[in-house]
């Protein structure tokens, strides 16, 4: 039902079992989600297949290249990823209760008028919006 959790739990399920990389479908916010992710050092990066191969129809494939902190892949950049809103139950946050995630060491992900953005840009621009999401 909601494809933004299942694409966390992919990522989740991968992280855990060391692989390099994992394949979801595609939307335009998990392309947003992951452009954060990227930006902000949690994974190396992320491509679309739009091969025969990989396409459905007018739905692609993204790639999802994940990041490591060692060689032998012990520890990865993502400890924790949580979904937050939920399509049963939407969180939204005014702009002086958006929440510090490990103190601020992690970022929460919220969707405002602006686009997606990190809780730091938030407090930045005194902004508001869904919380979509935690990553540490």
């Amino acid at each position: 039902m909601d494809p933004v959790a299942d694409m966390f739990s992919a990522i989740k399920n991968a992280i855990s079992r060391r692989m390099d990389y994992v394949d979801v479908p595609s939307s335009k916010l998990k392309e947003s989600i992951l452009e954060l992710l990227k930006k902000e050092g949690y994974i190396k990066d992320w491509e679309r297949l739009q091969d025969k191969e990989h396409q459905k129809g007018t739905q692609y494939t993204i790639r999802i290249h994940l990041k490591y902190l060692d060689p032998k892949k012990e520890r990865n950049a993502i400890s924790h990823i949580q979904k937050v809103s939920k399509p049963g139950r939407r969180v939204y946050m005014p702009k002086h209760r958006i929440p510090y995630v490990s103190r601020g060491l992690g970022i929460a992900i919220l969707s405002t008028d602006s686009g997606l953005i990190t809780d730091h840009e938030a407090r930045r621009l005194g902004k508001g919006g869904e919380l979509i999401a935690y990553v540490r």
